[in-house]
């Protein structure tokens, strides 16, 4: 792609996507202090704790809540960012680095040609989703609800997993090919070519910084270029598809806080036709766990990952936030190119409204099983990303692992509740031996890792003693002479939380005592032939 020297008086393609909301600058130190919203919210009940004593660091972003008790299964939760939530503060992420829009802009006006060269790609059918308006105060309340010493979120009546069939459904994605392995750098010279560009034009353009392209700069190639005439027989269109794949990367799914994209992507694309034979989807995958738990951990003050998914997951798995369906055909995919219109169940960018939702969420509300009726689907384009439900599995995220625990969760998989083991100290670096690799490739058995079927109610008393429960305070102190409204109103909706969990708890006694008291041995002789083959 030989691109011409670049115009510097200010006009600008048609091509070129403006500015997208979606995006917050970055900055190099992340420092915006953490604002009370409730100055008269006094500490009180187990587990509360005042907002005064916090360290404060240069290089924490997010300062450690004192006084916050851990439980049997998660431990530090002073330094989790739901510390926060308990005195009703304002989320700590401030920076939100996912472009999609651009992406989507870009991919528009592109050629039939170079539209079928994308959709022949592992992310042809990401483009295909219409990009949703993300409501991200539902994700920070969705952040303060995930633990990555599970890495699953846990509300008060279960605990949840992003499962590898959510992220193949809802994205298109698939989960298959060789793991990416930790890329060596490459040199300027060779980067620029493999772009159809010339070295001295990208350091003319300052385009590069350490390794690394910047996003604003690929934008600006990909704007001059005619997108929409380009064809297969352009000497420009392989560098071209290079760079629109490089800016998909950098955009949407692996984010810097310096709004640059790792060049050494580009040696997976060269030749072009390698760049399918890569796991890409369990790569993003588990990139989304990697990214979950930095922030919720106060690991920054930036969602740098694909964001957006918590979003769509959340539709399919939670009624207090399942918007109107566009499509309602069944046979959609991607799933969440279905939906239509934020939720009109709660209302937008009020995190105090998403709290409280999450909050006192009951199984009533919850969908345990949202892709249970399209077992024809799954198998025709998923290629047995179901296999993955009920095993516990590691994904390479560019040489360090994540993991899928799928023992903690198999009511997600037959709707049935058991009593998992404690989770295992995760190796944090993807061993290239015959366990790991299996443990990859298709997950290994967990039968010997959890109990017999129970009863919710059962499963609800054991899982109230282990993990975090509701998080808000249940009552809101009113200091001063009250108005008859606003102070019914405001104790009518603090206690929402609790009266649900009450209901919940009723409803469960009710359901115990008509049932038999279940076996809870562990089977640790389990024979491992017995896991579902793989579909």
């Amino acid at each position: 792609m030989v691109r011409p020297k670049r115009m510097r008086s200010g006009g600008s393609s048609s091509a070129r996507p403006e500015q997208d909301e979606d995006y917050v600058p970055p900055t190099d130190v992340e420092e915006h202090p953490i604002e009370s919203s409730r100055a008269s919210a006094s500490s009180s009940g187990a587990g509360a704790s005042s907002s005064r004593g916090r360290r404060r660091s240069g290089l924490d972003p997010v300062p450690e809540v004192l006084g916050v008790p851990d439980t049997p299964l998660l431990k530090g939760l002073g330094e989790h960012i739901s510390a926060l939530c308990r005195n009703q503060e304002r989320t700590p992420i401030s920076g939100w680095r996912c472009t999609w829009k651009n992406v989507l802009t870009f991919y528009q006006v592109a050629s039939p040609a170079l539209r079928d060269a994308l959709g022949r790609t592992p992310l042809g059918s990401f483009l295909t989703i219409p990009r949703i308006q993300s409501d991200r105060r539902l994700i920070a309340a969705l952040c303060e609800r995930w633990f990555g010493d599970t890495n699953t979120f846990h509300f008060p009546c279960c605990e949840l997993a992003i499962t590898p069939l959510d992220f193949v459904m809802l994205t298109g994605i698939q989960i298959v090919g060789e793991v990416i392995p930790p890329l060596p750098d490459i040199s300027m010279d060779r980067a620029a070519a493999l772009m159809g560009v010339s070295p001295a034009i990208v350091a003319s353009d300052s385009g590069w910084e350490a390794g690394k392209v910047k996003l604003s700069w690929l934008g600006s190639i990909l704007g001059e270029v005619a997108l929409a005439v380009i064809d297969l027989d352009s000497p420009a269109f392989t560098s071209t598809l290079r760079v629109f794949l490089l800016f998909i990367l950098g955009s949407c799914f692996f984010m810097t806080d310096r709004s640059c994209v790792d060049s050494s992507f580009l040696s997976l694309m060269d030749p072009i036709d390698r760049f399918d034979t890569f796991d890409w989807g369990g790569a993003i995958y588990a990139s989304i766990l990697a990214g979950l738990s930095r922030v919720s951990r106060g690991g920054g003050r930036s969602a740098r990952f694909f964001y957006p998914f918590l979003e769509m997951w959340a539709h399919e798995y939670l009624d207090p936030f399942c918007p109107i369906l566009r499509i309602p055909d069944m046979t959609s995919f991607p799933r969440s190119s279905r939906w239509s219109a934020p939720c009109s169940k709660v209302d937008s960018h009020l995190l105090d409204k998403a709290r409280e939702e999450l909050d006192r969420l009951t199984m009533r509300r919850v969908t345990l099983r949202p892709f249970v009726d399209l077992e024809d689907m799954i198998r025709l384009l998923c290629r047995g990303a179901r296999r993955f439900l009920g095993r516990r599995v590691a994904f390479s995220y560019l040489g360090t692992c994540e993991y899928f625990l799928g023992e903690r969760v198999l009511h997600q998989c037959d709707g049935e509740f058991r009593i998992p083991l404690p989770p295992p100290e995760m190796t944090p670096i993807l061993d290239h031996d015959a366990f790991m690799g299996e443990m990859r490739t298709a997950g290994v058995p967990i039968h010997h890792l959890a109990g017999e079927v129970v009863t919710h109610s059962f499963y609800l008393s054991w899982f109230r003693g282990v993990s975090i429960g509701p998080i808000m305070r249940p009552f809101l102190l009113v200091l001063g002479p009250p108005r008859l409204e606003a102070s019914w109103w405001r104790s009518i909706f603090q206690m929402r939380p609790l009266l649900a969990i009450l209901e919940e708890d009723n409803r469960a006694l009710t359901e115990e005592n008509c049932r038999p008291r279940p076996d809870l041995s562990f089977d640790f002789d389990a024979d491992s032939a017995q896991d579902d083959d793989e579909d």
